[in-house]
């Protein structure tokens, strides 16, 4: 890759997340009311007006909302991961999202490596059987599968193995030690909280990277270097998964940052509805709460991996391709 290509695409993440943390400053100081004073309310805490000042100060919203001196202070604070003090869980913000983000990271990264691993396979294999019964039923389920929400689907599993047949536990949260600790029980642990949040994520995911996956290939069989194999005479196997699938991971890379948004979100929703202590259901949290300062440093976070996840989406396309400059 050109060594300027690269700076440049790093030059553009970096702009991208100071866009995002202009983002969040406005929208935050776009609620109503005094964030300050809601967040003591909302802690049951009745403080005086030394008090009340001292967060204002804190929050970044001493002399009103948009005033620009606290606006260089919150980007300063924000990007060096300083999100200050949560008084309603008597812990800084950085520590909450500290103990919130490996389960996140565990549950997304997890289901999204699966999701390709199994519906890309499967995509090669549904354009394998190309007018046939098999081919008219793999399509058919991955469009119902796709088309489902992920709440709709978390309930329902939820709703069944864990309502219904008790064989899920009710929550899943288990010690953060697990998922960094090598032994038996703790595989045991993680595997069986996370299955059904897991098995969410990976339904859906996996079913629109099928469909993603066919249509990439139907196009690909169509060229000309495709009938150039087959009249050398490439098996059918070698066209299928040599030369076709190759080729057809590059309009599949591109659509890989709008799946991962997807799957991100997803992610969100389905820790709040199975108690997956990461980054969705603090974010849930903070925001029943009225807690401003961790719901900013939670989306803050959420978003820079998203960003991330999306420039390393780029490069991955690139390397698939090498007329592709990122």
């Amino acid at each position: 890759m050109n060594p300027y290509l690269i700076a440049r695409k790093i030059v553009q993440t970096i702009s991208l997340v100071l866009l995002m943390a202009v983002v969040l400053y406005v929208i935050f100081r776009l609620m109503p009311g005094n964030p300050a004073q809601l967040f003591l309310v909302s802690a049951r805490h009745v403080g005086n007006a030394q008090e009340l000042q001292s967060l204002e100060i804190e929050l970044g919203l001493q002399g009103g909302k948009w005033n620009f001196h606290n606006f260089l202070v919150y980007m300063y604070d924000i990007l060096t991961f300083n999100f200050g003090y949560d008084y309603y869980r008597e812990a800084t913000v950085w520590f909450l999202i500290e103990q919130a983000l490996p389960y996140t990271l565990a549950l997304l990264g997890t289901a999204t490596v699966l999701s390709y691993v199994l519906g890309l396979p499967l995509g090669v294999i549904t354009t394998w059987f190309r007018g046939k019964t098999t081919e008219g039923a793999l399509v058919t389920s991955g469009l119902v599968l796709s088309s489902i929400p992920y709440f709709i689907l978390a309930i329902i599993l939820f709703l069944y193995f864990v309502v219904k047949l008790h064989i899920a536990p009710v929550t899943g949260e288990f010690p953060v030690g697990d998922l960094t600790t090598v032994g038996w029980g703790n595989f045991v642990t993680v595997t069986t909280d996370l299955a059904l949040p897991l098995a969410t994520l990976l339904v859906i995911g996996a079913a629109s990277n099928l469909l993603t996956m066919r249509a990439a290939m139907v196009s690909v069989l169509g060229q000309d270097f495709i009938v150039t194999a087959r009249a050398k005479g490439a098996s059918e196997g070698s066209i299928m998964f040599h030369h076709a699938a190759r080729n057809a991971m590059i309009p599949v890379s591109t659509q890989m940052a709008l799946n991962f948004a997807l799957i991100v979100s997803g992610a969100i929703i389905t820790e709040i509805i199975f108690s997956i202590p990461g980054l969705g259901l603090l974010t849930y949290n903070a925001i029943l709460d009225l807690d401003y300062p961790l719901a900013e440093g939670a989306f803050f976070v959420i978003s820079l991996v998203t960003i991330f996840a999306y420039a390393g989406i780029d490069f991955i396309h690139a390397w698939l391709d090498p007329r592709i400059q990122i």
